[in-house]
């Protein structure tokens, strides 16, 4: 016998509601690629935070990682959003702006934009929860080293920072954007 999982089950009316899209779809002559396009994975927003956390432990890229996760819910391949993500990673390079919190104005210029006024009015929200709840949005002030710097990187590499405080700046960011676009 099987056993399901109850959080990542798909319930009897997603099923319909994809068949019932899918066959539309189908009937519209758009063919079976749209369809299938359509349907796409099911996944839970509630699942994202953790799920870009896991991600940057494999890249080490923490603004790839929201990028990559929250991309391809706006039609954005997970691919191309990784790239598009790649530059903001240690604060730009700079040690300037966290890349998680980089990555995630991406995600809400993906949401609100090209409307300006509404997407920074949600950038500005993201930042102050952000700080609220993790101090800074600075990756060096957030890490407590130099990341403009190769002895910056090296020290926090030494010190454990990228698998021990960056999945969960990570995480944070995520869960700030999943309130932030329901």
């Amino acid at each position: 016998m099987d056993v399901v999982d109850k959080d990542s089950a798909v319930s009897r009316r997603q099923v319909l509601k994809i068949s019932v899209d899918a066959a539309g779809v189908l009937l519209s002559g758009r063919g079976l690629a749209v369809a299938a396009e359509a349907a796409g994975p099911i996944e839970k927003p509630v699942d994202r935070p953790a799920k870009a956390s896991k991600r940057f432990l494999a890249s080490m890229n923490c603004s790839q990682a929201i990028c990559e996760v929250y991309g391809p819910s706006f039609g954005v391949p997970a691919d191309v959003a990784g790239k598009m993500g790649t530059g903001f990673a240690g604060g730009m390079g700079l040690g300037s702006e966290c890349g998680a919190v980089a990555g995630a104005v991406a995600v809400l210029g993906l949401k609100y934009g090209p409307d300006t006024g509404r997407t920074m009015v949600k950038v500005t929200e993201f930042i102050a929860e952000f700080r609220k709840r993790c101090g800074e949005t600075s990756c060096s002030k957030l890490l407590k080293v130099d990341m403009g710097t190769a002895e910056g990187i090296k020290a926090a590499a030494d010190k454990g920072l990228f698998t021990s405080a960056c999945p969960g700046y990570v995480k944070t960011a995520g869960e700030i954007l999943e309130k932030m676009l329901a």
